[in-house]
Formats: C-alpha cells, sequence, structure tokens
C-alpha cells in the first residue's frame, strides 16, 4: 500500500510516495514564492501552492508501476497561514498573509482592551500577538471592507489545497488549524461565540471543525485521470508542527521535537492541557480529540535564509547548500561563542517566549577580527539560544518532564547546528532516519489510521518512525554558552527599547 504526502512549507511543496512501513519510495520537490512588504506583510499567493501540489503529484505518478498501489492523499501545511475564500477552491485574494506576516498589531491591542491577555490565553491557547488567524480576519475587515463582504468561508492553508483535490463539499479544518485562531475554545472544542461577536467576525464565516483522520471526499475525476490513477480517498489532514511530532514518534505525552527550520521550535505533544502561566507558549487542539500540543516556536531560522542571500547573495537552492557546507567546515575553525559576537536572531521580529513583533536582529561584539565564518556561526548560536529560551519556559514555567525530544527540519542534517542546540539545551536529542521528512511521515502515520491499516498510532510508530541514534551534549560547548546565555538574554532586555525607537524608520 502506498499513500501520496504532500507537505506544504514556507518555500515549497514536497511531496512523497510513501509506502505503509514509512519507506519513501519517491520524492518531489515544487517551490513557490514569498512576498515581503512594508509594514510586516508577509504574503504567498495560494494557486501557487495548488499549482506546486499538482506538479508534485505529477511528478509522483510518472512511475506507472506503482500507480496501481496509491490508496489516499493526505495533507499537511503551515499553521496560522490564512485563505479568505469566496467559495469552495476560490482564493478572495491572490496573496494571502503566512503564519509570519505581523501587521496585526493594532488588532492585537484591541483584543488586549476588550478581553485580556489571561482570559484570551486561558480559552484559546494563544499567546497575545499579531500571530493568529482571527487578528488577521479582522485586518481584513478594517483595512479591506469590500473583500470581507466577499468572503464565504476563512480557511488555512492546507484546506486550500484540499479543497482544490476534490470535488466540492461543505469547507472544514481540522483541529490544530482552528485551535490556532484565537477564537477556538482548546477545551470545549467549539468556536467562542463571545469573541467572534466582540471582533465582529461573523461564525457563519468559520468552518466547520474535524478530526485530520476524516475523509473529505476523493480525488477529483480530471486530477485522477490525468494522473493516471484511481479516485482515492483525501484527508482533512493536519499541521505541520501536528504532524511532525507523530512523524518524529512524539505520540505520547511530554515527548515532542526539536524542529529546526524557517521557523525553529521545541514542540510537545501533551495528553493534559498544561498551559504556560507566563501566557508565551502556544498550546493547540492536537490532530486527535484526546490530545494537545504545545508549540514554543521562534522565527529565527529566517536568519539563514537572509544571510545566505542578502550578505551572500546566494539565491539558488543548490548554491545555498553547497554554500552551507562550506561555511560549516569553516565553523570548525572558530571557539565556541564566536569569540565574542553575538547575534539576536529577530530578523523579522520573534514569537515565543518574547513575543515581540518589532524587535529586529542584531550582531553584538563585531571586531575587525571578525570574518564571514563568525558571522555564519554567531547566527547559528543565535538559534540556539532562541530554542534554550523555549525549552526553559517547558522546564521551568510549564512544569513539564520532557521524556522524549527528537531533532526533525532541514537543519537536522546540519551537525553543527544539531551540536549547538543539544549543548545548549543539555538534552540527548534523538536522531531520525528521515529527519527532514517527520511531517510527511507523521501524515501518513494518520492516514493509515483512518482507514484501518494501523490501529492506533502507537501501532503505526513501531513500523514507521526509526531512530538512528543520538545527539548528545558536548560539556564544554554547554560551558561555554552557559556563560554567554545570560548576556544574550541581557542584550534583548536592553536593545528592546532601541528597536521600538527604530520602528518608526523602517519602511
Amino acid at each position: 500500500m502506498i499513500v501520496v504526502s504532500l507537505d506544504l512549507g514556507t518555500s515549497g511543496c514536497k511531496g512523497y510516495l510513501i509506502d505503509s512501513e514509512g519507506r519513501i519510495l519517491l520524492s518531489a520537490k515544487v517551490g513557490y514564492e514569498t512576498y515581503f512588504s512594508p509594514g510586516n506583510a508577509v504574503e504567498q499567493n495560494p494557486i501557487d501552492w495548488v499549482n506546486a501540489a499538482l506538479r508534485c503529484l505529477k511528478l509522483l505518478c510518472k512511475k506507472g508501476h506503482v500507480k496501481k498501489d496509491v490508496k489516499g492523499i493526505c495533507v499537511d501545511a503551515t499553521v496560522g497561514t490564512l485563505v479568505p475564500i469566496k467559495r469552495w477552491g476560490i482564493a478572495a485574494l491572490n496573496k494571502v498573509p503566512l503564519y509570519s506576516d505581523m501587521r496585526a498589531l493594532e488588532e492585537a491591542e484591541f483584543i488586549r482592551g476588550r478581553f485580556g491577555e489571561s482570559f484570551v490565553y486561558q480559552r484559546t491557547g494563544n499567546p497575545l500577538t499579531p500571530v493568529p488567524t482571527l487578528l488577521k480576519m479582522m485586518w481584513y475587515k478594517r483595512h479591506k471592507p469590500k473583500v470581507y463582504e466577499e468572503i464565504g468561508k476563512f480557511v488555512f492553508h492546507k484546506d486550500f489545497v484540499v479543497e482544490s483535490l476534490v470535488e466540492e463539499n461543505t469547507p472544514c479544518t481540522d483541529y490544530s488549524d482552528a485551535s490556532a485562531t484565537m477564537a477556538y475554545d482548546i477545551k470545549r472544542r467549539e468556536w467562542i461565540d463571545e469573541i467572534l461577536e466582540e471582533t465582529g467576525i461573523s461564525k457563519d464565516k468559520m468552518v466547520e471543525v474535524k478530526e485530520s483522520t476524516e475523509i473529505v471526499g476523493e480525488l477529483r475525476r480530471d486530477i485522477a485521470e490525468d494522473l493516471g490513477i484511481k479516485r482515492i480517498p483525501v484527508t482533512v489532514g493536519a499541521g505541520d508542527c501536528a504532524a511532525t511530532l507523530y512523524g518524529a514518534g512524539a505520540i505520547e505525552d511530554s515527548t515532542g521535537d526539536i524542529y529546526l527550520g524557517t521557523a525553529p521550535e521545541v514542540d510537545l505533544t501533551l495528553e493534559t492541557l498544561k498551559l504556560d502561566p507566563k501566557l508565551r507558549v502556544p498550546v493547540r487542539c492536537h490532530s486527535l480529540k484526546s490530545q494537545w500540543y504545545s508549540s514554543a516556536t521562534t522565527i529565527s531560522g529566517y536568519s539563514i535564509n537572509w544571510f545566505l542571500s542578502k550578505i551572500l547573495k546566494n539565491t539558488k537552492l543548490r548554491s545555498m547548500e553547497h554554500t552551507v557546507e562550506l561555511l560549516n567546515k569553516k565553523c570548525d575553525t572558530v571557539p565556541a561563542g564566536s569569540e565574542g559576537l553575538l547575534y539576536l536572531p529577530y530578523i523579522i521580529g520573534e514569537r515565543s517566549p518574547l513575543l515581540d513583533p518589532i524587535a529586529r536582529a542584531a550582531f553584538i561584539g563585531l571586531d575587525i577580527n571578525h570574518g564571514i565564518e563568525h558571522l555564519y556561526k554567531a547566527v547559528l548560536e543565535g538559534i540556539s539560544f532562541a530554542l534554550r529560551e523555549n525549552h526553559d519556559a517547558y522546564i521551568n514555567d510549564m512544569g513539564v518532564k520532557i521524556r522524549y525530544l527528537a531533532f526533525c527540519g532541514g537543519g537536522a542534517t546540519n551537525l553543527q547546528l544539531r551540536k549547538m542546540v543539544a549543548s545548549n539545551l543539555k538534552v540527548k536529542g534523538v536522531l531520525l532516519e528521515n529527519p527532514i521528512d517527520c511531517a510527511a511521515l507523521g501524515s501518513t502515520m494518520l492516514f493509515l489510521k483512518s482507514i484501518g491499516f494501523y490501529k492506533d498510532l502507537k501501532e503505526a510508530k513501531s513500523v514507521i518512525v526509526k531512530a538512528i541514534g543520538k545527539e548528545v551534549p558536548d560539556e564544554t560547548l554547554a560551558k561555554t554558552y552557559d556563560e554567554y546565555y545570560p548576556i544574550y538574554k541581557e542584550s534583548y532586555s536592553r536593545l528592546k527599547d532601541i528597536f521600538a525607537k527604530l520602528r518608526r524608520y523602517r519602511t
């Protein structure tokens, strides 16, 4: 049995043919563009996602001998990316806000004034930042009222692609995307009328919420015929964090992953709802009714993309991969701490635990003896410090006793970054056979459960998730980072007001 798994990330769609034992038989990737505009706008064209998904399907189904064994399609995508639609499969706009879009600052202040941070966090699990999709809905209502009136429903990244793959049906989403809105009760698992009424967002525009394992419909006839396959079922799908946790083997309470990608994070599966008393760490409903997950997310990974494309002027993926390989070798010649150079990785602001969209990146301690290799290593170390802040929030404030953490994401193949993180966090991180593909594997596990191939995720994990070792902390590195970490935290505290003053000069 083979499943098609589509993983829609920030930079593109990855498509996979995965068998029931978790073997990746074939993969394909099609990229799409991100548009950055003044005022913290970060957008993509939803039609680009659909075209990328269809192109991946086409590439995967070229292998004629596997077509007869393809039994279904599952989709995962970024959480917090909003798609206003006029009707099924028809977007109201050709550019929509990504999870990292930070325009809704005034909308966040409106919520703060009406409800207060504690009320919102206790009910919805969302810290009060411009990230939740409810605030993006409010932004549209305020800034594009004509567009808002044309909106039939609000769906999310994966939902729009799923709609494009199946015949017209009732728009829906899964628990993880619904709970990222700031309008969904994570205990009762229902839309919160009080919040919707106060913000003026019509409940009629909100979609039905289902488990990720439910079947939405069958693949459209024209697509199936074009691919030369049967009309196979397509499931609701999952948010990328939720799918990644399962694919990393974190299916039980207090087990998680360290995701190293554009938005590095420490995520945990929870079987008992645990909230952050300091209201910083997002907690959301998981793909299945019996679980939640926490997602302590930074957006520091953008710093690597910025460094390669803007400082080193590399814009092609292959060139970037080659450059990273060379830089990593040079990093070995630079001592831990980059010889007195710190980097604050807030290149487009920061999510948890700082919750500061106005903060910006900074190199601190730069001198004439520092070279490109120092700058690059400082960027990696800055990312590891940001992850340490989130890890500390779990241990020190939420009282979670983490039992298992696995490395995943593209950065999990970067030995230097991985060692920095393990040493900074002082964790023994599990190494996986396919760390880059955890979201796709997790989606596949959910799909196979949905059709009864596996009775539960525990059985699926025993077959599909393959650990190959552990990344253990380096004591010397850990000692150095213990010295630098307080300075890193103090640097942000001292620069916070400066960032706010500089905001007026940014375009």
